[in-house]
């Protein structure tokens, strides 16, 4: 029987999901806007994929969050709470390097011309008097909403600790093994959306559409998600040698992150592109959290064969009796057996 959830519960996802629609309006208006102000000649350029790939993950972030949202309340994560405030935080920042990103991006495209020294976009149009209110709009209401969820997280990190407590039994050992899970959790998921999102933005800008980089580059989005729920299931049931594989694929991914960002901040032809500060902070923000990710996994697998498989495979049924609340009536007769007790002197 599932449990109702309360009322800062449905705040806290009803933000992030009221802040996923309007983020994907807006958006989805300015997008819009930017494809009847360009000219189909436009792709000869790279920087002509940035605004559609950027649209696309500021969308994705928001709806991500909200996802995360929705995992938190009903595992009762307060790692992850703490988690989608940070990343919600991260979001308001892209938001503000889009609109200035924006801005540089309408100022020089009309002056750029194709081969043939046609324009780019339509020279009739201001296309910035249209977009700039709504440009704007997207940090002025992630940030608002950063903020009511950060009230609402504390709310619930105070209703949730005290689940947590019940389902490790007091003990400090095993809620460190808990918590260790936990964090581990967290960073998987949120390491994966810094790596996909890093990924797109690298392969269609950058790379862009070269092969055979093209393609491997391409691939690294549905492996990395793939290796977010192996990583997830083996702890969860803690399988030694497939976690032995999870943990080899994090010190892989952490290199080839290293190797982009060392090629970002190098003098060759990949550096040399459009949107790289964005690039740069998600590449350094995945590979931060996949060092933290495989610090975690590691232990996480010590943590194996010492009892913390049970209360993880139980945990819903574990927090959900401690978490319900149940009233005795006036009339309500005492168990007998508790009574004999009770008045027992033996």
């Amino acid at each position: 029987m599932s449990r109702s959830k309360s009322k800062h519960e449905w705040l806290f996802c009803g933000i992030l999901g009221a802040q996923a629609l309007i983020i994907l309006a807006i958006e989805a208006f300015i997008l819009a806007e930017w494809q009847l102000w360009v000219h189909p000649n436009v792709i000869q350029i790279t920087p002509s994929y940035i605004v559609p790939v950027d649209s696309a993950i500021m969308f994705f972030a928001c709806i991500y969050v909200f996802f995360l949202a929705l995992d938190a309340v009903h595992h009762r994560n307060n790692v992850l709470l703490l988690a989608i405030c940070v990343s919600n935080a991260c979001a308001l920042v892209f938001s503000v390097m889009l609109y200035r990103n924006m801005e540089v991006l309408v100022n020089e495209m009309p002056r750029q011309r194709d081969a043939l020294n046609h324009p780019l976009v339509d020279q009739d149009r201001n296309i910035w008097t249209l977009i700039q209110g709504f440009q704007l709009a997207c940090p002025i209401f992630i940030g608002l909403c950063t903020l009511a969820t950060w009230a609402s997280a504390f709310q619930l990190q105070k209703q949730y600790a005290w689940v947590i407590y019940r389902s490790v039994q007091g003990d400090s050992e095993t809620k460190s093994r808990y918590m260790n899970y936990e964090i581990y959790l967290v960073l998987v998921k949120v390491a994966a959306f810094f790596i996909i999102c890093f990924v797109l933005q690298y392969g269609l800008v950058d790379v862009h559409y070269e092969e055979p980089e093209f393609g491997l580059t391409m691939a690294l989005m549905p492996a990395t998600f793939l290796l977010m729920i192996l990583g997830v299931y083996v702890v969860r049931f803690e399988r030694k040698w497939p976690m032995g594989f999870v943990i080899f694929c994090y010190l892989a991914m952490i290199a080839y992150l290293l190797s982009r960002i060392i090629i970002l901040y190098g003098h060759g032809f990949r550096a040399l592109t459009a949107g790289k500060d964005m690039m740069l902070l998600f590449a350094i923000t995945g590979l931060v959290l996949l060092v933290l990710t495989f610090i975690c996994s590691i232990r996480c697998y010590l943590n194996f064969g010492h009892g913390l498989k049970a209360i993880i495979t139980g945990k819903s049924e574990t927090i959900r009796d401690s978490h319900n609340f149940h009233s005795i009536g006036g009339n309500a007769p005492f168990p007998v057996e508790s009574t004999k007790r009770r008045l027992s002197l033996v």
